[in-house]
C-alpha cells in the first residue's frame, strides 16, 4: 500500500514499521491481531452498529440477495477506474460491496482501503479479507492525507463532504449510493402504519464544483425466510423506528418479495 494514512493526532502521515504505525511525531498505531487499524480516538464501545446488527448484515448478504446491486455498483467504481488507483469505501461495515469489486473486477494495481466507525464491522471485514487494508475511523475526520484518493464510495453511510473534498484527488470521483424512496416498501409496508418519507439532499447541491450523473436502479428479489426479514430489518435504520407491534407483524411473513431501489450518483470534479 502506498503510504497515505495520516495520524489522528497531529495530521502528519504515518509510515508502516513492521505492524506499527508511526508518525513524525511518534504516535504510534499497532495493527490488530486480524490485520486492521484502528485510527479512532476516545472511541465508545458502542460506536456504529451492534454485534447483532453487524451479525445480521453479514448473513443476510451472504444469502445473495444484494449481489445484483453489489454488481451494479462494481460496474460504476469499474468505469472510473485504471491503473493505479485509490479507492476508499466510507462506512464499508463488514466490507461485503469493497470485497466483491476486489474478486470480481479490481485491477491488481488498485490500493483499497475500508473504514468504518464499527469496530466490530472492520474486524469482521479483516478477518474474511486480508488483502484490503482496513480502518476504524470517523467519516468526520478521514484518515488520509490531503488529494490522496482517486475514488470515494459511500455506500448507504453517512459523509463528511468537505472531508471527501479534502481527500480527493483534482481528478477525483465519487459514488455515493442510497436508497430510494420505494426501496423496501413491501418490508414498510408491513411494519409501519404509514409511510411518511423524508426529502433526500441532492448530490448537485451538496457538492459544488462536481458533475454529477445520476441513476435509478431496481429490482425485485424474494426473501426466502423470516429469519432473512429480520436480518433485512436489523440492516435499517427502521429497525430503531418501528414500534414493537411492527416486529411482530413481520414475523408472521415465511417470504417476501421486496424491491430493492437505489439511487447511485457518480460525481466527477469539474475542470
Amino acid at each position: 500500500m502506498s503510504e497515505i494514512i495520516k495520524c489522528p493526532v497531529c495530521n502528519h502521515l504515518l509510515t508502516k514499521e513492521g505492524n506499527t504505525f508511526k508518525c513524525e511525531n511518534n504516535h504510534t498505531f499497532d495493527l490488530a491481531k486480524e490485520g486492521y487499524l484502528n485510527l479512532l480516538l476516545n472511541a465508545k464501545k458502542t460506536s456504529g452498529d451492534s454485534k447483532e446488527m453487524m451479525a445480521a448484515r453479514r448473513d443476510f448478504l451472504a444469502k445473495g440477495y444484494y449481489e445484483k446491486l453489489s454488481d451494479r455498483v462494481n460496474q460504476r467504481l469499474n468505469n472510473l477506474s485504471s491503473t493505479n488507483q485509490t479507492i476508499v469505501d466510507i462506512g464499508c461495515g463488514e466490507g461485503y460491496y469493497l470485497s466483491r469489486f476486489q474478486k470480481e473486477m479490481a485491477p491488481e494495481s488498485t490500493k483499497l482501503y475500508g473504514m468504518d466507525i464499527s469496530k466490530l464491522g472492520i474486524r469482521m471485514a479483516a478477518k474474511k479479507n486480508t488483502t484490503i487494508q482496513w480502518l476504524v475511523a470517523n467519516f468526520a475526520n478521514l484518515p488520509f492525507t490531503d488529494k490522496s484518493v482517486s475514488t470515494v464510495l459511500s455506500m448507504f453511510a453517512e459523509y463528511s463532504v468537505p472531508e471527501i473534498d479534502r481527500i480527493l484527488t483534482d481528478e477525483g470521483n465519487i459514488i455515493i449510493v442510497r436508497a430510494a424512496s420505494d426501496h423496501l416498501i413491501e418490508l414498510k409496508n408491513i411494519i409501519y402504519p404509514e409511510i411518511h418519507e423524508k426529502v433526500k439532499a441532492s448530490s448537485i447541491k451538496t457538492f459544488p464544483g462536481f458533475l454529477v450523473e445520476q441513476e435509478n436502479y431496481s429490482y425485485q428479489v424474494t426473501i426466502q425466510s423470516t429469519e432473512d426479514l429480520l436480518s433485512l430489518l436489523l440492516m435499517t435504520p427502521h429497525y430503531w423506528k418501528i414500534k414493537p407491534e411492527g416486529i411482530e407483524n413481520l414475523k408472521k411473513f415465511e417470504a417476501l418479495e421486496v424491491t430493492i431501489s437505489i439511487e447511485i450518483d457518480v460525481l466527477k470534479r469539474q475542470k
